[in-house]
């Protein structure tokens, strides 16, 4: 039996289940309403266990009531996962310029937008540290961003005996991780469909956490 442990990359993962997938329509969205802890089980032996599910996330910074009806489902969506004893970590969105070429007429156009910061950061952290103190006989690392590679090779000095494994989201590639891990396992929609949430949650004080309507 392994002690495992488990870091969800959530813009990798909320990303991949927003997107059209190649087999056309977005067929992925109904499983936004996701129990992050039962998904991570499903890569390991039911024979090992989960002793920390990691999410690192943050809340939509756009204003108007699109942006406050996109913090309330996320709001849901963590305190759902909280009562499953996922352990939500918090980046934030920064304001930049950005500025996108025209061709007809030629020249520039300059727009405001956002940048998530410190999730990858946050991840690498993460990572190391774990491995540092020997935490984990297993880790999975839910994300496709070759970002963490430095910090894979970090954690794996630290810690050789420890497997780590890479999860990629749904139809997402991530071919320059493949060989920094000791496995690396693809997303399907069989374990999406055994990991959504039900559309009721108990919460604190017995308050029901339910499914946004949009999710269902």
């Amino acid at each position: 039996m392994a002690d495992v442990i488990a870091l969800v990359d959530g813009f990798n993962v909320y990303h991949a289940l927003d997107q059209r997938s190649s087999h056309g329509g977005f067929p992925y969205r109904q499983y936004k309403w996701i129990d992050y802890w039962r998904l991570c089980e499903c890569f390991v032996p039911q024979t090992d266990r989960m002793v920390l599910v990691q999410w690192f996330t943050a809340e939509s910074p756009l204003q108007g009531r699109e942006g406050k009806l996109r913090r309330g489902r996320h709001r849901r969506l963590r305190r759902a996962n909280e009562t499953r004893g996922v352990q939500v970590i918090d980046g934030y969105f920064r304001p930049v310029t950005r500025q996108s070429k025209l061709w007809i007429p030629r020249g520039f156009v300059k727009f405001e937008t956002f940048e998530e910061k410190r999730t990858d950061v946050a991840i690498a952290v993460s990572l190391v540290s774990l491995a540092h103190q020997k935490a984990y006989g297993k880790a999975i690392l839910m994300t496709g961003d070759s970002d963490l590679i430095p910090a894979i090779q970090e954690a794996k000095a630290a810690h050789p005996s420890g497997i780590i494994i890479n999860v990629v989201p749904i139809e997402r590639r991530a071919r320059a991780l493949r060989n920094y891990v000791d496995q690396q396992i693809r997303m399907r929609v069989k374990h999406l469909s055994i990991s959504k949430l039900p559309l009721q949650v108990p919460g604190a004080a017995d308050r029901m956490i339910r499914c946004p309507q949009a999710w269902k």
